[in-house]
């Protein structure tokens, strides 16, 4: 449990030091207040739901192999055979895929700048990914649309069934980046519209995402999948 606690821990200290550059920015005007106060939100969104996906993990195990002993990292949370090869490839590219492969590669030398911290490099820089993913995805739509429909295709998007794989090292948050980048860029004339739906409704959806999701964590905390 050390390991993850010792990842969240410097996950905290990552946003102090992100938080210290967005402010220099603002004070130098580089930045507006509407785009840091997105980014931070963003931020806060990811590292909410990696938060989440993670407890969830420790709390299967706990519920499952009784009292958690030791240190437990994300080989022992995730044993699924695609992440146990990912997990190693962080430490020793190998192969794994051309888009796992090229994020084996960029975290493994992130992790060599960490002294050796080659699955945290992973961890964070999937957070990283997923979270720039999320906020090219809201800087769009609350053009096209407004900041609380933005808000809440992102909350869902992080709790789509699945959605955990967008927080472990892998294809999905590369994939993620490429995907908002895509609809960022090609969506730059798309003219507002206003999406009307049922906040009931919503919740009711974001209900039974979150319920699939957490199945679907279990699964990969149990090997069955990924």
């Amino acid at each position: 449990m050390a390991d993850i606690l010792g990842f969240l821990a410097g996950t905290g200290m990552a946003a102090l030091v992100g938080t210290l550059i967005v402010v220099f920015l603002r004070q130098m005007s580089w930045m507006r207040q509407d785009a840091a106060r997105l980014l931070g939100r963003s931020a806060a969104l990811v590292g909410a739901a990696g938060a989440v996906y993670l407890l969830l993990a420790m709390l299967n195990r706990l519920a499952l192999y009784g009292k958690i002993e030791g240190d437990i990292g994300l080989a022992a949370l995730f044993r699924g055979p695609y992440m146990t090869r990912m997990l190693a490839a962080l430490i020793d590219p190998a192969e794994v895929g051309p888009v796992s492969l090229a994020f084996a590669w960029i975290s493994h030398l992130l992790g060599r700048a960490l002294f050796g911290q080659f699955v945290f490099s992973g961890l964070l820089l999937a957070w990283l990914m997923t979270g720039a993913g999320i906020y090219l995805i809201q800087l769009r739509l609350e053009k096209i649309t407004d900041a609380k429909t933005a808000r809440d295709c992102a909350l869902l998007l992080l709790f789509l069934p699945g959605g955990v794989f967008f927080l472990l090292p892998g294809w999905a948050p590369v994939c993620l980046l490429f995907a908002a980048s895509l609809f960022y860029f090609l969506t730059r004339k798309t003219r507002a519209w206003k999406l009307r739906y049922s906040p009931a409704g919503f919740g009711w959806l974001i209900a039974v995402c979150a319920l699939l999701s957490a199945a679907v964590t279990v699964c990969l905390a149990e090997g069955r999948i990924g």
